[in-house]
């Protein structure tokens, strides 16, 4: 079976995306099988998710391994980039200047701001310790703990995924893994993903993720902003840059990366009235190709 593929990604976080109007012999039944296949780092395309948008505007998320998750914060950013691209935003799809998606969700609505700029509503945060809603008011959210005799400030949220936010100066591999180690002792039976964060203004922040998930980007983005809000270090709206490279080298001067389309930026708005967190962000095209799978009959 040969298929037509696109590349996107959102903040550095990569995934597939097939329209399945192309292809009469891809069924559902086929959507597991095919992820695993073209999402395999070594074999296939290599992405952190397939997404499947079929032309009622479908949308369904599979991962590497094959299982079905029931939504990508950072999917639904690349998939709105594509179905504004290829003129899928018809009137009947298009309500209030939204491209709408059917998950299993429900529908997942992105407020189109421009070509390419969509915004997300994402909820409200939530403490990964007491799993109670955080507000701009909310205290003991952070937690500190010692690295090599050095304080270290740790929030943990979760924003669609749970997410630990650290603002450390980690300067060598051995200072991270006991870091990262210390991490798992704190929040063991939970799969939690590490970001590094530092305000570069009051509405820039600088951030490094380690590992990689359907949400990753987008939730870090959130998580970032959140903690560096309780902590003094932000305003309420901050521009989130992903910054390339390994997470473990400390950055004194931030060389914050350039990206034709800004997909490496991500800019959260916390409404503290409404408390609710807000992504605005577009996926960007990596490439396009043909992927050629084994018969699946």
């Amino acid at each position: 079976m040969r298929i037509h593929f696109f590349k996107l990604h959102v903040g550095g976080n990569g995934f597939i995306l097939i329209d399945v109007s192309e292809h009469a012999d891809i069924k559902p039944a086929l959507f597991s099988q095919i992820s695993q296949s073209i999402c395999d780092r070594r074999y296939g395309v290599g992405a952190s998710a397939c997404l499947f948008l079929s032309t009622d505007n479908t949308l369904r998320f599979f991962l590497p391994s094959g299982d079905e998750c029931a939504e990508s914060l950072d999917g639904l950013f690349c998939a709105a980039r594509f179905a504004f691209d290829s003129g899928r935003i018809t009137r009947e799809l298009n309500r209030e200047n939204s491209v709408v998606f059917k998950t299993m969700h429900g529908d997942r609505a992105l407020k189109i701001i421009s070509s390419r700029e969509f915004k997300l509503s994402l909820g409200s945060p939530f403490s990964l310790v007491s799993g109670k809603v955080i507000d701009q008011n909310s205290s003991g959210t952070v937690e500190t703990f010692s690295v090599e005799d050095k304080p270290v400030c740790v929030s943990a949220f979760h924003i669609k995924s749970d997410i630990i936010c650290a603002h450390p100066s980690v300067t060598s591999t051995d200072t991270f893994f006991k870091f990262y180690t210390k991490i798992r002792q704190n929040f063991s039976g939970k799969k939690v993903y590490l970001v590094f964060s530092r305000s570069i203004t009051r509405e820039i922040l600088s951030i490094r993720t380690i590992k990689r998930g359907a949400s990753t980007s987008t939730a870090s983005a959130a998580a970032a902003l959140v903690s560096s809000v309780l902590s003094g270090g932000s305003e309420t709206a901050a521009l989130c840059v992903f910054e390339k490279g390994s997470p473990l080298l400390e950055v004194q001067q931030a060389k914050l990366s350039e990206d034709i389309d800004n997909s490496r930026k991500i800019t959260i708005l916390w409404d503290t009235s409404a408390n609710e967190l807000y992504a605005v962000a577009s996926g960007a095209y990596l490439f396009e190709g043909f992927y050629e799978t084994r018969s699946t009959t």
